[in-house]
């Protein structure tokens, strides 16, 4: 079911979980997302609480794994 045009589709990066963040995995996100920012989120990468619905947020531990994904 496509998601509406306000709101990110987190099933376009459920692969990432159980692997580490890299810039160039955030940009292989960003491009299968066709453009949605993509950012970090976690103990080593603070964000910001504005929230963008279309935003993709990848949940990081403190290893920068992923973890969860996220709207926002």
């Amino acid at each position: 079911m496509p998601m509406p045009d306000d709101q990110c589709d987190i099933a376009i990066a459920q692969y990432t979980i159980g692997q580490k963040y890299t810039r160039e995995l955030r940009e292989e996100v960003r491009a299968l997302a066709n453009g949605p920012q993509v950012r970090p989120a976690g103990p080593k990468h603070p964000i910001t609480y504005d929230l963008r619905p279309r935003r993709i947020n990848l949940v990081t531990d403190v290893d920068g794994i992923i973890v969860g994904i996220k709207c926002g």
